[in-house]
């Protein structure tokens, strides 16, 4: 059984140094359901820990029916950069990549 499309939007990204705490929301079949999560860069690559609440993985298997293999497909997509980024209204989005400012790095 595939996934039914859906959209991700992160609207608060935290600034640290090693890791970056986030918030946002997945939707589908016309409704939200957020999720919290924690971004870090290790080595082997980067990584996302998405964290939903009990209610929110309720609603998300009855939208879908299968909750872990869509927790593994969120997680791909957020380490795969394709999501949306809508800071809040008193907020900006910031981000660095691993390597950027680090003496030595060329472009």
């Amino acid at each position: 059984m595939s996934l039914p499309p859906y959209d991700i939007i992160i609207d608060f990204v935290s600034e640290g140094e090693v890791a970056n705490l986030i918030r946002g929301y997945v939707k589908m079949k016309g409704k939200k359901v957020r999720f919290t999560g924690v971004a870090y860069g290790r080595l082997g690559g980067q990584n996302f820990s998405p964290q939903f609440t009990a209610s929110a993985r309720g609603k998300i298997a009855e939208l879908i029916g299968d909750f872990p293999k869509f927790e593994e497909d969120l997680q791909l997509r957020l380490v795969r950069g394709d999501f949306e980024a809508r800071p809040g209204k008193d907020e900006h989005h910031q981000h660095h990549h691993l390597g950027e400012g680090e003496a030595g790095h060329q472009q």
